[in-house]
Parts: C-alpha cells; structure tokens; sequence
C-alpha cells in the first residue's frame, strides 16, 4: 500500500480535541533544531545524561523514582500521540527507535515525535502500528532501564500501559475513531500472550480492567512518584494504602 501524503504536525494536531488537546504538542513538525536520534535512546550514556538532568529538577528524589517519573514522561509524550495518530488519523507515526527522532525538554524529559514538514506518513493497521510501537520502542527501552537504573520491568511496563489505556479510551469516545483498530488497540492491552505468544506485560497493568473508565481504576504497581518531594499524588489510583504515601513523604 502507497504511502498517504499527510499535511503537517499542525493539521493533524487538529486530531487531538477534549482532554486530548494537551498532547497536541507532542507532535512536532522538524524545524530543524537538534532533535533526538532514537538510536540514542538505547545508548546507556546519553539514558543516563538525560535522566540525570530530570533529576537534578527533583533535589533530594529517591533514585527510583526520578526514572519511573523521567518514563512516564516519555511515555506519555511518544504513546499518546501515536495512538491518537492511528487511531483518529489511521496512519502510523515514526517511533520505532531505529529511524524515530524525538524532541526533548531542556530538563531531558521528552516531549515529543519529531516528523518532517511534509513526511508521507504510511497508512497501517493499528494492531501493526501499535504492536510494532511496542515492541521497537517500548520493550527495548524497558528491558534498558531495568537493566541498569533499579527499577523493575513491571513498575516500566505499568507506566507504558497507563498512558496506552488513557489515550485509547480517549479515542474510544471519538467518533472519528476507526473501530476495528480500536478492537485491536484494546487487545494489546488486554491479551494474555501477545502475538508472538510471549506472556503480555500490558495485560493485568490496570485493575479492574484497562478498559474500565480510568477514574475507576487502580494501577498494579505503584509509580513511586510519592518519593518525589513536590509531586502530586496520585489518589486512589496508587495501589499503595494513602498512610503509606504519608509516612515516606
């Protein structure tokens, strides 16, 4: 299938409407600048420079925390755009690591996909699109930070379900949505095996459900952003009993 020629970022910001418009701008047009080669993402060096610069942000910030929040950030501002993308626009952004490039927050937290002015972005169905989101970003990213900065895979992957559930239920609301992707969307989130037939880490992030409305729902693993001095709680979406929260702040 032909690659559609897309208008730029700023018409397709046009797909983020209600609570989706503050996402808008994690879609940049390339103006340029001296943006993020992703390959650079899976380099231990340039990870930890740019964790260290959120970090120098959130004096006195457990160790922990400052990278499940630096991930949540970038998970937020690479996942939300591109599901909204697929889902509302039915093409797929570049964000496989290899080939993406991602605009970056002077305080090195990422805020957003970089594409060129008039790039043809290609049509693909969403169970494509968000599968390969998944497992050519997301997964080697996590498998990275895990690895190397103390934070568990499971607490990472429950950050990346987070922000998948949030922005596929906001596009479930829009009429605009292409259903079948949608079907397909909300499957990643809930199989028990992915495609491959490897154990789904999405599956089970969210409880009761990751389709159930996100006011009523409970993460499985505590972000630890508690640890973080100034942070906003969470709520009753932490899995942690509130009093637990109060006595490590």
């Amino acid at each position: 299938m032909a690659p559609v020629p897309v208008p730029a970022a700023f018409d397709l910001a046009g797909l983020f409407a209600g609570d989706l418009a503050r996402f808008a701008g994690s879609l940049r047009v390339d103006d340029g600048a001296a943006h993020l080669d992703g390959r650079r993402l899976l380099e231990l060096a340039t990870l930890r420079e740019l964790i260290d610069r959120f970090g120098a942000t959130q004096a006195g910030g457990e160790p922990r925390a400052i990278v499940s929040m630096w991930s949540q950030w970038h998970f937020s501002n690479t996942i939300v755009p591109a599901t909204v993308v697929q889902l509302l626009g039915g093409v797929g952004l570049p964000v496989a690591l290899e080939g993406g490039r991602f605009a970056l927050h002077d305080n090195g937290c990422t805020a957003g996909v970089v594409i060129p002015p008039e790039h043809p972005l290609p049509p693909r169905p969403a169970k494509v699109g968000l599968e390969s989101l998944i497992e050519r970003h997301v997964s080697p990213l996590i498998t990275l930070l895990a690895g190397h900065f103390g934070v568990s895979a499971k607490l990472l992957w429950n950050n990346a379900a987070v922000s998948l559930a949030w922005s596929v239920q906001q596009c479930a609301a829009d009429p605009r949505v292409d259903r079948q992707g949608l079907a397909e969307a909300q499957a990643l989130l809930t199989a028990a095996l992915t495609s491959a037939g490897r154990k789904n880490p999405l599956d089970g992030a969210l409880r009761p459900s990751a389709l159930a409305p996100m006011e009523n729902c409970q993460r499985k693993i505590c972000c630890l952003r508690y640890l973080l001095p100034g942070m906003a709680d969470c709520g009753s979406f932490c899995p942690l009993p509130r009093h637990s929260r109060a006595a490590a702040a």
